[in-house]
């Protein structure tokens, strides 16, 4: 068919114990092909968002420079690297000429795509000690982690960071900037302090000590969203959205616990970014709920509950600009991911392109984390808690258990459509990528059938994949992901590149590329033939032809 229309890992923000624009510039046909994916074409060619859309499917269809051929040419390579002030764990975004690059220690950069050379650089404000919550992860000083986001209309890109200004170390600041790519210089009436109380949890406000914000950062209808969750799960803390207005600068937030500031369920997605399927929509998974009642009980996924641990949750935008919970799936067992630390939220939620699904799921999402189940969700009735036979799970279908996920799967259309993640290390030195292939069963059911593994293992903090073609043609398509290296703290990190089809059951290694100390959980950015992706020991590398 082809489709046109485990161990425990202090991941340490998500769980107690540890725990867009698809750019469109191949020829008119291949165009053509994907607009029946639901892309369009945007004004110009960006890497504007992480993993490439809001549905954060990491598929960049129009890279006609990056063929297998190409890729495997002598002439393929490092390109340049190009030092930054910090630790890079946010995906580095292409808005023109500029790359732009934030680091740990607050500072931005815009570094020119073809050169590498920095054209102008900015600190936000002094990073703040992560030591102060008795963490060091993911790095000794915290500033800008998430992936911010570019608004080609305006030329502006959207970030948050974190900036030891307060009094004492205790009492920070998280805020949200506004930047002219070209210059780097701040908007007008920004940064915007993140404060407030969320509007289904009178009495518990922002708590910016605790507060850690890992998932990229969401641009929609005029808003910029951004999602928090904790250090090494130092409470009090719960999971946080916060949306800030970019006409009136005016915020609002919600939580994932409601009447609660200890119940925890942050919001991390091993740095994958909120999803957004449309006007009005976002969707997010939570990791663990702290106590009785913090994740879900049985019911319907269109009556949420106030308290949503372990859960896949989409939020609405109200017409006063406000947030709430409108479905919400839960696996039945969701008490004991809890209390075995296999939270559902170490991945990220991705929304499949239309072409997936069928005439009774058109919409489908795909979640899968610690415990290694991949689900298949229907973006508009998720599935609730203990809603199918006999008080089971109520996905529209189910994968595995393969091995656990921390970050988010990609996809790739062509060939009859595949799905592909990221394990990360069980123990066993077997956590391979995995290629799993999307069908109808005999009922008409889509379903995900795992159909390759790559012989290379990787280990924990290794990145989440994204996928490069040219068009549909499953012979032009290739998988990159960041492997996070033999040493401890990703000494000797690599950018590896797959054959996107499997053959007998394999994914081929096509080629892999030196990086330096590897990033934990980054994801590489694609544009115009070059692959870029920062690095913990505070480099923009970048890769291509000559």
């Amino acid at each position: 068919m082809t489709l046109l229309s485990s161990p425990t890992h202090r991941h340490g923000r998500g769980g107690r114990r540890g725990r867009a624009l698809l750019r469109l510039k191949a020829g008119a046909a291949a165009a053509a092909g994907l607009l029946l994916f639901g892309f369009a074409t945007p004004a110009q060619a960006v890497e504007s968002t992480i993993s490439f859309n809001n549905k954060r499917t990491g598929w960049d269809a129009n890279e006609p420079n990056l063929t297998p051929a190409q890729v495997s040419a002598a002439g393929f390579g490092r390109r340049w690297s190009t030092p930054v002030n910090g630790s890079v764990l946010a995906q580095p975004l292409v808005t023109g000429t500029n790359v732009v690059v934030a680091t740990e220690n607050n500072y931005v950069y815009g570094i020119d795509r073809v050169t590498g050379k920095t054209n102008w650089t900015r600190q936000v404000g002094r990073a703040w000690p992560t030591s102060s919550v008795h963490c060091n992860d993911p790095a000794a000083y915290t500033g800008i982690t998430s992936t911010p986001v570019y608004d080609p209309s305006s030329n502006t890109v959207y970030l948050t960071s974190k900036v030891n200004d307060g009094p004492d170390v205790q009492h920070p600041h998280w805020y949200v900037h506004a930047m002219s790519a070209s210059t780097g210089v701040e908007r007008a009436g920004w940064p915007v302090t993140i404060q407030g109380t969320p509007t289904n949890s009178p009495g518990h406000p922002f708590n910016a000590f605790t507060a850690a914000q890992r998932p990229g950062l969401l641009l929609m209808n005029g808003a910029v969203y951004a999602a928090f969750a904790s250090y090494c799960d130092t409470g009090p803390y719960v999971g946080q959205v916060v949306g800030v207005n970019i006409g009136t600068r005016s915020l609002t937030l919600w939580s994932a616990e409601a009447g609660s500031d200890t119940q925890e369920a942050g919001i991390w997605h091993s740095g994958g970014g909120l999803v957004s399927d449309g006007s009005g929509r976002i969707f997010l998974t939570t990791g663990n709920g702290a106590g009785t009642g913090a994740s879900p009980s049985p019911g319907p996924g269109n009556q949420p509950p106030g308290h949503l641990g372990e859960s896949v949750v989409r939020l609405g935008v109200n017409g006063d600009g406000s947030l709430s919970a409108k479905d919400f799936f839960s696996p039945t067992d969701n008490r004991t991911l809890d209390t075995n630390d296999t939270d559902l939220g170490s991945g990220g939620p991705v929304g499949l392109p239309n072409g997936f699904g069928s005439a009774a799921h058109p919409h489908l999402l795909v979640q899968v984390g610690k415990d290694g189940r991949v689900f298949l969700l229907d973006r508009d009735n998720l599935g609730g808690m203990g809603q199918g036979p006999n008080g089971t799970d109520n996905p529209v279908s189910m994968a595995g258990p393969f091995e656990g996920v921390w970050g988010h799967p990609a996809v790739f259309g062509g060939g009859g459509g595949y799905v592909y993640t990221v394990a990360t290390d069980t123990g066993n030195g077997r956590s391979p990528m995995r290629a799993l292939k999307f069908g109808l069963n005999g009922a008409g059911v889509p379903t995900l059938t795992s159909v390759g593994t790559s012989n290379e293992g990787f280990g924990y903090g290794s990145g989440s994949p994204v996928v490069t073609s040219n068009g549909t043609s499953p012979g032009s398509a290739l998988v990159w992901a960041v492997w996070s290296g033999s040493g401890a703290g990703g000494v000797g990190g690599e950018l590896r590149v797959y054959d996107a089809v499997p053959v007998n059951g394999t994914m081929h290694l096509r080629r892999s590329f030196p990086i330096g100390t590897a990033a934990k959980f980054v994801v590489p950015a694609v544009d115009g033939g070059r692959v870029y992706v920062g690095t913990r020991d505070g480099h923009l590398v970048a890769f291509g032809s000559q």
